[in-house]
């Protein structure tokens, strides 16, 4: 017998990638249940990690932000805290804020065929409870740094 999921999807990061995601499903599967876990504390994956003066995209936001929500500051190569800004924006005009779990570090994912089932384990940050949660589909948006 098959085993229920918690969520349709699950999106591990809310970095540039796992925001983009959640924005995709509000907009073409808006019926589908899923859960952002972000190990940090917000939104913005590199951006917020990095906030050392000057920091800034090396490409040109017209072309690296969501064909959904147009690029529209003067500055086609954006500070790290426009970026920031921006992700925050789309997060909150899509509704992908209400579905990150913020402190969630995932520490495991497993597959199982019998149930068609990812599992995944986190924990949370700030009191080392360990959380279990199943999705019929990942999408792993953890980007280059660990942390």
């Amino acid at each position: 017998m098959k085993t229920a999921p918690d969520f349709d999807v699950l999106i591990v990061g809310a970095g540039v990638s796992g925001i983009g995601m959640g924005c995709h499903l509000e907009r073409a599967l808006p019926g589908k249940s899923y859960a952002v876990l972000e190990a940090r504390d917000q939104i913005g994956g590199t951006w917020d990690l990095f906030r050392y003066p000057g920091i800034r995209s090396d490409s040109d936001l017209h072309t690296f932000g969501f064909a959904f929500k147009p690029w529209t500051d003067k500055e086609s190569i954006a500070s790290g805290e426009a970026i920031r800004t921006y992700l925050c924006e789309a997060a909150a005009e899509y509704g992908v804020d209400r579905h990150i779990r913020f402190g969630h570090k995932t520490v495991r994912a497993a597959w199982s065929s019998a149930d068609a089932l990812w599992t995944l384990e986190s924990e949370v940050i700030a009191t080392g409870e360990k959380v279990v949660l199943t999705a019929r589909w990942l999408f792993c948006a953890t980007g280059y740094y660990r942390y």
